[in-house]
């Protein structure tokens, strides 16, 4: 009668689901939490989690929390994993992944979140196992996934549509030598700092990193202020009690202090990434830069992406914003360089419930010339009040830097400023360009108005003076443009 009893004990164990606790050698010690899913709808939540030996399909949210803690796999630690999280929803999640590294049952959000995808169908990515976790002991590991709109998961907060998963990990001790990696940010720098990480595989203990102008450290993850322009190859080497490697990466860092903009007094943050809102392509004059959306948030390209440009001359400035929804389009200049973004005289497009706005921009008189100045480009959901400080909803702030110069700047270094005569100037009827370089090819002439409007423009055959007929030309101040093989030459004329 006692055997019957047990028997249907284990039976009724099998039949509620709870066989992998059953089957497992030893599960992971129970989590302070287990967070439910409040409205299960429309496919939301995860259909297959693979990790490593770990490749384990499920119903989607609809079967809610998931403990599977006994389906477990064994990694080693200082190792990179790829975890992937399947789904099928048709609208997009946010994920998110923990591992309780330190076995206490509580999922750290800062120190043990492990991966993190926003606005994604399907995912995956790196998993780093780092030294210092507990050893040769399942420890927890939690996937979650959730609706797009509604706040991104944390390993406790209940889930409204989506759903959370736990599976079991046991990390074990490293017996390979070093693999050096790893990375700095930025690589190109106006200010000369640069941080860099390690990234090492196989838990080095020791570090020597040559920054290539003559300085080192011993740190894990220094930072370095460069002392001179120039371009740095930067090696690292790692040691652990297995072994030791090196690494270089040639020509990895460029210093240019000369292109340092002011700082902003303010860098606007994105609250909450949602649905392709942002900035995914800036193009004014020699600017053309690709980017990810507001998925990145604020980012600072000055020191990588600038253009000269003449004032009184007029550009096109075109952003390309996210192809699911218009946005509200915002771009200032601080064109007096004190670092504030003045919505008065420094506001250069103002466009909104828009989908990739462009316009022409004419750069004023009296702004400070021959010195890097701060662009910042903002884009958001529309209806938002926004001044170049405000943080973005679901948008995005890039910022850029624009050199300004004088109309009577030469273009190109190439080109002499006796290079050209022009004469008459004053002119009435005409001007002749007479070119003085038999190494220089004119091009083409384009006449601009006061305010950057184009007035004339000619291709022309190149020879030693060019005569430009004025008969009809309004008279007032211009700037022509000479183009040549060398660069281009503005110059002021005045037509009476």
């Amino acid at each position: 009668m006692i055997r019957l009893i047990k028997l249907m004990f284990i039976v009724s164990f099998l039949f509620l689901g709870q066989e992998q606790f059953l089957a497992c050698g030893s599960a992971p010690i129970a989590s302070s939490c287990a967070p439910s899913t409040l409205n299960y709808c429309c496919g939301f939540g995860i259909t297959n989690v693979t990790f490593n030996t770990i490749n384990n399909t499920t119903n989607d949210g609809v079967d809610g929390y998931t403990d599977s803690s006994c389906v477990q796999t064994t990694v080693l630690e200082g190792q990179t994993y790829t975890l992937s999280i399947q789904t099928v929803s048709q609208s997009t999640q946010n994920y998110a992944a923990w591992i309780d590294f330190n076995n206490d049952g509580i999922f750290n959000d800062v120190t043990e979140r492990v991966f993190t995808a926003s606005s994604q169908m399907n995912t995956s990515g790196n998993v780093n196992i780092p030294s210092g976790a507990v050893l040769n002991t399942p420890l927890r590991m939690r996937v979650s996934a959730e609706y797009d709109l509604s706040a991104p998961p944390t390993p406790c907060t209940d889930l409204d549509y989506g759903q959370a998963e736990d599976y079991g990990i046991i990390i074990t001790t490293n017996p390979n030598p070093p693999v050096p990696l790893f990375s700095a940010s930025p690589t190109t720098t106006c200010s000369g700092t640069v941080c860099f990480t390690d990234l090492s595989l196989n838990v080095p203990i020791g570090w020597f990193w040559n920054f290539g102008d003559g300085n080192n450290s011993f740190q894990p993850n220094p930072c370095h202020t460069y002392a001179l322009d120039g371009v740095y190859t930067v090696s690292l080497t790692v040691t652990n009690a297995n072994g030791v490697s090196v690494d270089s990466i040639v020509n990895y860092i460029t210093v240019n202090t000369a292109g340092q903009v002011v700082s902003a007094s303010c860098n606007p943050a994105t609250l909450a990434y949602c649905c392709g809102y942002g900035i995914a392509q800036v193009d004014f004059n020699t600017i053309s830069n690709a980017s990810l959306d507001g998925v990145e948030g604020y980012t600072d390209f000055s020191c990588t992406n600038s253009t000269s440009v003449t004032e009184g001359i007029s550009y096109s400035l075109s952003i390309t914003t996210g192809a699911n929804s218009p946005q509200d389009t915002r771009a200032w200049i601080d064109f007096n360089n004190d670092g504030v973004f003045n919505n008065t005289n420094e506001l250069v497009m103002d466009i909104v419930n828009t989908y990739n706005p462009s316009l022409n921009l004419v750069i004023p008189t009296g702004a400070v010339l021959n010195t890097p100045l701060r662009m910042r480009i903002s884009s958001d959901v529309v209806g938002v009040t926004q001044t170049a400080c405000d943080d973005n909803d679901f948008g995005q702030t890039e910022d850029y830097a624009v050199v300004v110069i004088s109309p009577n700047s030469i273009g190109e270094m190439t080109l002499s400023a006796s290079d050209f005569n022009i004469y008459p100037n004053p002119a009435s009827d005409y001007i002749n360009i007479k070119n003085n370089s038999y190494s220089t090819i004119i091009s083409s002439l384009v006449l601009y108005n006061y305010v950057g409007q184009v007035v004339l423009s000619i291709e022309v055959e190149n020879k030693e003076t060019i005569l430009l007929n004025l008969a009809n030309t309004p008279k007032g101040f211009y700037f022509l443009k000479i183009e040549t093989n060398k660069g281009e030459v503005i110059k002021k004329i005045n037509i009476n």
